[in-house]
């Protein structure tokens, strides 16, 4: 199969995964009995809506977000778990994840033709949707 590329990031099990904070909703002021909108943001929340370095952050979710779905599906296909190993890189497709598992335990997850690791491709792929992002599945000896 595939070898680790040189700029391999293993993505570690005791860490837990980025989630976002911000939320997709804005809502409007309220408006006061006088007609005036309520304006009761403080600084710390006016400071969040500002624009800022967050491309890094939000790939990071991506591939977060994608490594925790790949994870879940297929500890739930594996005999051993503890085997299972994830790491990320990039390549000229976009981010990639690079799953290992036990020589016991690939033919299970690859399936007849490889319809179980097509499969998981695609759920992978359906977890991030509407990031921009396409994270592609690659199985590693």
């Amino acid at each position: 199969m595939h070898e680790r590329p040189p700029d391999f990031v293993d993505l570690d099990e005791e860490e837990p995964l980025p989630v976002r904070q911000d939320t997709d909703v804005d809502q409007a002021p309220v408006p006061l009995d006088n007609g005036e909108p309520a304006d009761d943001l403080d600084e710390a929340e006016a400071a969040d809506d500002e624009p800022g370095p967050e491309g890094d952050e939000e790939a990071d979710d991506v591939i977060g977000r994608a490594a925790a779905a790949l994870k879940y599906i297929v500890e739930h296909i594996v005999d051993d778990p503890n085997q299972i190993s994830i790491g990320a890189t990039s390549d000229d497709r976009g981010p990639v994840l690079l799953l290992s598992v036990s020589d016991d335990d690939r033919g299970k997850v690859i399936g007849r033709q490889g319809r179980i690791v097509q499969a998981i491709r695609t759920i992978v792929k359906a977890a991030t949707v509407g990031t921009g992002e396409r994270v592609n599945v690659e199985i590693v000896d």
